[in-house]
């Protein structure tokens, strides 16, 4: 049984993901909605990831840390102007999930098998129109990823991300139901569907476990063959 730090579980892929692992591991779920989540195995921690004293008080209530998920991200921001949205989200998306690194990193390297796995997305790989904040965070989170698997490597932590596709959860539920756009991304796709969260479960479970021992500094795609495929 881990010890399994996952950021953003109060829904989409985290609250997935935490419901999931949390049958055979501890998981410690950080966000700042409580999750609808009964599993014994599951400590929620209220947090707010943008205020650092905050952060910081909660991580010391976590003992023991075999594998750090930095899941939590954001698309939009309501701050007021064009520059501020753009720190806001690339505050959420890049720089807290190295934060979140360095000040578990003293734990994590007490691990047997330590693992960080970095949440990525498609605008890690596109460039994605409207959003640069995104574009740029997520995009930063993939190289970033590759710096910190160098970086980490002495002191025995692997570092790796994971890039989901379109996958069905209340995040993308608009996307989703919008026939247009459901149709238009489906077709992007080789596998010709939406993913489901169930979908993300076997490559987190592996990068977690001893059988991916010998990897680090790697990006895996679950997006059905959407960043594969030709014109």
């Amino acid at each position: 049984m881990k010890n399994i730090v996952i950021t953003g579980v109060s829904s989409g892929i985290g609250f997935h993901l935490a419901k999931d692992l949390s049958k055979n591991h501890n998981v410690y779920g950080l966000s700042r909605k409580k999750p609808k989540i009964k599993n014994s195995n599951f400590i929620f921690l209220k947090t707010d990831l943008r205020n650092l004293k905050s952060l910081q008080s909660t991580l010391k209530k976590i003992k023991k840390v075999d594998v750090l998920i930095n899941n939590a991200g954001i698309s939009k921001s309501n701050k007021k102007n064009f520059l501020e949205k753009f720190k806001d989200i690339v505050n959420v998306n890049l720089n807290i999930p190295y934060v979140l690194s360095e000040n578990l990193k003293n734990k994590l390297k007490k691990s047997n098998n330590a693992s960080i796995i970095n949440i990525c997305s498609l605008g890690s790989h596109f460039g994605f129109s409207k959003n640069p904040g995104y574009v740029a965070s997520k995009g930063g989170l993939f190289t970033l990823t590759k710096a910190m698997a160098m970086d980490y490597n002495h002191n025995r932590i692997r570092v790796n991300s994971v890039t989901p596709g379109y996958i069905k959860t209340k995040m993308t539920s608009r996307s989703y139901l919008n026939r247009k756009k459901s149709k238009l991304r489906v077709n992007k796709t080789i596998l010709k569907r939406w993913g489901n969260p169930e979908d993300i479960f076997g490559i987190v479970e592996y990068l977690i476990s001893e059988k991916s021992s010998y990897v680090t500094g790697q990006d895996f795609k679950v997006d059905g063959g959407y960043t594969a495929k030709g014109l």
